[in-house]
């Protein structure tokens, strides 16, 4: 909300109302949920046509300021942007690979629920913190809800989903029936390991950045030389290429698992 009063220091475009602890922070993308309740309505992105559970999407944009605030040590700043650096790689992979983990095989596997919640009390809460998932057959899940009133809702939930599987629901517990895919829904879902994989590299491209330009506003305000600079944005670089590899060659193997009857 946009103060209406006559700025007190002069400036000419309008500043927020309230102090600095009040002011609007950015949320935290790192986690997008996808979540189902009693009516079946989203709460949170979906598309991308996954692989058997709603779609997640990767941090793709890590917030605008810099990997670290200014210590007016450049030599700290750049050790500390190298490390913030390679800690959000590594989250952004982890956050595309639990992508990969939902895309569903002709395999049954508990993964391709962790992107389904369900309204519990009146409450969003993941499927796997309110019923035991297990794999009594190759092709075949079952979901034993803890508490049994929450067994319709569970049901809901799941028929909502992109997941493509109808429940059995005996009355105690859901069972689902993994279904073999064609070839061409193998193949739409390698299209969809690619767009996991894609906005995994735009977020690993995006740290990268940030940790650039904190080298870089390091040696413009003196605070290291030139030849600093280049070891920095080198290493930056090759903690970038290992990231993007990694992310590659976990694409590369969910495709193969995907692909294999």
């Amino acid at each position: 909300m946009l103060c209406s009063r006559p700025c007190s220091q002069g400036l000419s475009r309008p500043c927020g109302s309230g102090s600095l602890s009040g002011s609007r922070r950015r949320p935290d993308s790192s986690r997008s949920v996808v979540a189902f309740g009693k009516k079946g309505k989203k709460k949170g992105g979906g598309g991308g046509g996954g692989g058997g559970s709603q779609a997640a999407t990767t941090e793709a944009a890590p917030p605008d300021e810099p990997v670290v605030a200014s210590s007016g040590d450049g030599e700290l700043d750049v050790t500390n942007a190298i490390k913030a650096c390679k800690d959000k790689m590594s989250k952004a992979i982890a956050n595309v690979q639990s992508n990969f983990d939902s895309v569903r095989t002709g395999r049954a596997n508990p993964a391709m629920l962790d992107n389904i919640e369900v309204e519990y009390y009146g409450s969003m809460a993941p499927l796997n913190t309110v019923a035991g998932i297990s794999v009594p057959e190759a092709s075949t899940l079952v979901v034993k809800p803890f508490d049994t009133s929450a067994l319709g809702d569970i049901e809901k939930a799941i028929l909502a989903s992109d997941l493509g599987i109808t429940p059995n629901n005996d009355g105690q517990q859901i069972r689902l029936s993994i279904p073999d895919m064609t070839e061409e829904r193998r193949k739409e879902l390698t299209k969809t390991v690619g767009k996991y994989a894609e906005e995994g590299k735009v977020a690993i491209r995006n740290v990268r950045r940030d940790a650039m330009k904190v080298a870089q506003r390091c040696e413009k305000d003196g605070l290291i030389s030139k030849d600093r600079l280049k070891e920095a944005e080198d290493e930056v670089q090759k903690i970038t290429d290992g990231s993007i590899k990694k992310l590659e060659d976990a694409a590369a193997a969910k495709d193969k698992d995907v692909m294999t009857l």
